[in-house]
């Protein structure tokens, strides 16, 4: 298996002058596989941060996922140039404004279920309930110390409910959403999802609210991230000097 590795040779002075660092990716052969540039000042490799070169650097979680979709429904509403006070916007369930405080459309979003993930990719094997063996890390600031990171694979059923005063506008929102999030998955991808995808558009139907009809229409997406774990083990469990008398 081919193993990348970090380049970390520089030249302090050459870095303090201009400022600019140059991350190198490499093979097992030392080959340079990839080469990032950020303009960030740097005197010490153990303390190089990441987070200038990589797109995401923190593990997906619920609130980050329903966070990008709603940035996701807005910024397509605004590319097709709709007004800032005409967007539909994305709320939780069960919100507890009035539909009238949204004007003639909302979108709301919930988690159906939530269990752990299935251990093969047609997910109709057994599911992996304990956290396993990922990676291990150190760092120059706790020499004595090992980080074990464990992760386990944790799948989803989420809902995005499109609601609207009438038919028409709640089966167009319907279909719009759809494609805007198959379109997109990638987003989520790489913000840390390793699948996600459109299972299902279930039953129109509608509630009477206040005299006021609104129509909502279900729509199911299947989401698996990874949720993490560290453990922190001490290299050096126990000392003992010995003092030889002369």
């Amino acid at each position: 298996m081919q193993k990348d590795i970090l380049n970390f040779n520089y030249d302090i002075e050459k870095l303090k002058k201009e400022q600019s660092v140059v991350l190198q990716i490499l093979d097992q052969d030392e080959n340079v596989i990839n080469q990032l540039e950020s303009k960030i000042s740097i005197t010490n490799p153990y303390e190089i941060n990441l987070n200038d070169f990589l797109p995401n650097t923190n593990p997906l979680t619920l609130e980050e996922f329903f966070s990008t979709a709603s940035n996701l429904i807005a910024d397509a509403q605004k590319r097709s140039g709709i007004l800032e006070n005409k967007i539909v916007k994305l709320v939780e369930e069960y919100p507890p404004e009035t539909m009238d405080t949204y004007g003639d459309e909302v979108i709301t979003f919930k988690v159906v279920s939530r269990k752990p993930g299935m251990m093969n990719k047609a997910g109709t094997g057994r599911p992996v309930r304990k956290a396993t063996y990922s990676f291990e890390s150190g760092s120059p600031n706790h020499p004595n110390k090992i980080l074990t990171v464990e992760s386990r694979p944790v799948d989803h059923i989420v809902e995005f409910n499109c609601w609207a005063k009438t038919n028409k506008l709640a089966n167009d929102r319907a279909i719009w959403l759809e494609k805007l999030l198959i379109n997109n998955a990638f987003v989520f991808e790489i913000k840390g999802a390793e699948r996600f995808y459109w299972e299902a558009r279930h039953s129109d139907t509608y509630m009477t609210v206040g005299g006021q009809r609104l129509f909502y229409r279900p729509i199911h997406f299947f989401l698996r991230f990874r949720e993490f774990d560290i453990k922190a083990e001490s290299i050096l469990r126990e000392l003992l000097i010995s003092i030889n008398k002369i």
